[in-house]
């Protein structure tokens, strides 16, 4: 499947019920070895050399994003220190504010580890809410991962060899939430709510810098 018909048909879902049909598609899509090529190829033709639609962080492109969904293609190294286990955000506990399907695309995969959130929401921080069973999913080719909105705290652990994985993100709808996304420690005692704004945030200078320092990059 390209890209185009997957769009295509996941906007004609509908996104609450259809998960099966998103699920199988989603592993459909990750079976198309020029997803990377022709993005890069389609971004060049459209942006030049401008970076600032096509990629999310130093790892992650952004195939396609609307008011509605967004699909990633994000790449995950093995890891042999401390300051490269934090810039995948591997090993942290954390949960999100939007649902995410997730394949993998290539590679050994990463492994997550799950545990569910069974307490009412919101959240406080210092407090541990009650968490499910723990389950432990490796994200190789042709798994697909499923996670709701707010009701799940993971982590990934590094994979092997370097991998990648397809995630489709669909975006809150409205502005009423019940809850944030959270970052928690070892023992999933809620520490704040937020992920990786730090480093997003470096990564967004770093581009800017360098737009400012290279003049064709800021055409």
């Amino acid at each position: 499947m390209n890209l185009k018909t997957f769009i295509t048909r996941l906007e004609t879902y509908d996104r609450q019920r259809d998960n099966t049909r998103i699920i199988e598609d989603l592993r459909q899509l990750a079976r198309n070895r020029s997803l990377l090529s022709d993005h890069i190829y389609a971004t060049i033709q459209q942006d030049g050399f401008s970076t600032h639609n096509s990629i999310y962080n130093a790892y992650v492109f952004v195939l396609h994003s609307n008011e509605e969904f967004t699909l990633r293609l994000g790449f995950w190294s093995p890891v042999n220190s401390t300051d490269e286990s934090e810039t995948f955000i591997y090993d942290l506990n954390h949960s999100h504010d939007f649902e995410m399907y997730a394949a993998g695309y290539s590679g050994d995969g990463y492994i997550t580890v799950i545990r569910e959130i069974l307490d009412d929401l919101p959240l406080k921080a210092g407090k541990s809410p009650r968490l499910g069973v723990e389950r432990k999913i490796k994200l190789a080719p042709g798994e697909v991962l499923y996670m709701p909105a707010l009701r799940e705290v993971h982590k990934q652990s590094a994979p092997q060899a370097m991998s990648a994985s397809l995630s489709l993100l669909i975006h809150p709808e409205g502005l009423i939430r019940t809850d944030e996304a959270w970052c928690f420690d070892r023992n999933h005692v809620p520490l704040y709510p937020g992920i990786t704004s730090q480093e997003t945030a470096l990564f967004t200078d770093t581009l800017s810098l360098l737009k400012t320092e290279l003049p064709w990059a800021a055409q």
